[in-house]
């Protein structure tokens, strides 16, 4: 491959990878199996839009070869965080949640990158409040704990104008305001079911809400050593470790589908846009053994220290024990029977297999000899039960065994006389001088 080549295959590697950009919709983790940790879920929102113009136009005169980054990291001290707090408890309230916000922590990043045919920017924000409230209840003995989860589906619908050192004053919520903070030219030609698209909230984890804790994927550690539980009403360091997941796409969970929505618009020429995010994804982990209930028409989770000797949980419900020994023992009796089966199967297909014959009943037989004095050692077997059997197997090679290793068919002239032993290997006529 020549360096012409070479170029070329590389800007083509460059601009395949950067046109497909990555794209996640909400995220949550809560690791709530302390309380120190069970304080600050963090919460992740992401979204790529693409506005492209293969038309061509004013906008993709604007746009083609541009770059533009936006990152920065606040908390509650910056102007413009308090709102968030104010707008993400009203939702808890709307919600029913017993949980409150009382500080957060904001990772935000934006990028712009302009190619011939598209523009694609990549949203980005990382939400880590500190939460009060969830824990309804403590456990007490015969009564699980209860921790409030509907906090899980926050939403804020309105715009979040955060003041920075760096850039001053950022709108975080909507897609919409990069362009009409970076590229106003753009954003005012955006018009119409278009921005009504690039305008949705990326502050959105209302499916992370909307799927029942029932129907997230659920497993229990029993061998969970877990310290600094008291708070929860736990006694002892050695508790079970419950987790519920949601993302796979189960037939438990159903299909969760990439996010995927598009809008046309027209100024000088006709244009497209497009945002896409991946499916939802959530993490939950409790000390102690959690069960999904109802308090009041809402989504709690009861934990106990330890799992029930009776049942086990699982995402549709109770599961009795004796049900999954009575599965495995079953499990066990079909795997004995295939074996007893695949045994009596090769014993008989056994007596159709040749397996030779035993060598104390073989002997050995010389079946090579040759002119000269010199012999090979060349032989074969042949069975021993009687007389007749070294006549029935008797090799070629001792039938005519004067003639040695000559062809067959050959005859011996009779007048040659055989060498004499005392010439050795000297010539017929010499003497000695």
């Amino acid at each position: 491959m020549n360096r012409g080549s070479l170029l070329a295959f590389s800007l083509l590697s460059i601009l395949i990878a950067g046109s497909v950009s990555p794209a996640f919709a909400a995220q949550l983790n809560w690791d709530a199996k302390t309380p120190e940790t069970a304080e600050v879920p963090q919460f992740k929102f992401q979204r790529t839009a693409y506005i492209e113009y293969e038309e061509g136009g004013a906008i993709a005169e604007a746009l083609r070869g541009k770059s533009k980054s936006i990152d920065f990291t606040v908390d509650s001290s910056a102007p413009g965080v308090d709102m968030l707090i104010e707008k993400l408890n009203d939702n808890l309230h709307e919600l029913q949640s017993s949980a409150r916000v009382t500080d957060i922590t904001i990772d935000y990043h934006a990028s712009l990158f302009g190619r011939g045919e598209n523009t694609s920017v990549d949203y980005r924000i990382i939400l880590t409040p500190k939460i009060d409230g969830y824990l309804i209840k403590p456990y007490t003995e015969g009564s699980p704990a209860l921790f409030d989860i509907l906090w899980r589906g926050i939403k804020v619908n309105d715009s979040i104008v955060i003041t920075t050192e760096e850039h001053g004053d950022v709108e975080i919520n909507k897609p919409i305001s990069f362009y009409e903070q970076n590229y106003p030219e753009v954003a005012a030609q955006i018009t119409g079911e278009a921005r009504n698209v690039m305008s949705m909230p990326l502050i959105d984890a209302s499916g992370i809400g909307g799927l029942g804790i029932g129907n997230w994927h659920f497993l229990a550690d029993p061998t969970g050593i877990v310290a600094e539980t008291s708070k929860y009403g736990f006694s002892g360091a050695k508790v079970v470790v419950s987790s519920f997941t949601m993302g796979e796409s189960s037939f438990r969970e159903g299909q969760i589908k990439e996010k995927e929505f598009e809008a046309t618009f027209t100024s000088d020429k006709t244009y497209h846009i497009r945002t896409i995010e991946s499916g939802d994804s959530g993490n939950i982990f409790l000390a102690g053994y959690a069960s999904p209930d109802k308090l009041n028409g809402g989504e709690v989770v009861g934990v106990s220290p330890v799992s029930p000797s009776t049942g086990a949980q699982t995402s549709s419900g109770s599961f009795p024990i004796f049900i999954i020994y009575g599965m495995a023992g079953m499990a066990a009796a079909g795997a004995g029977g295939f074996f007893w089966w695949s045994n009596k199967k090769a014993k008989k297909e056994s007596e159709y297999i040749q397996t030779g014959i035993d060598p104390k009943y073989l002997r050995g037989v010389d079946t090579s000899e040759a002119s000269g004095g010199y012999k090979t050692n060349r032989g074969e077997a042949e069975l021993i039960s009687d007389d007749t059997s070294h006549k029935q197997h008797t090799s070629v090679y001792d039938q005519g065994s004067a003639r040695g290793s000559l062809p067959a068919g050959y005859d011996k002239p009779k007048d040659e006389p055989k060498p004499s032993s005392n010439r050795g290997s000297m010539p017929k006529d010499w003497k000695p001088s």
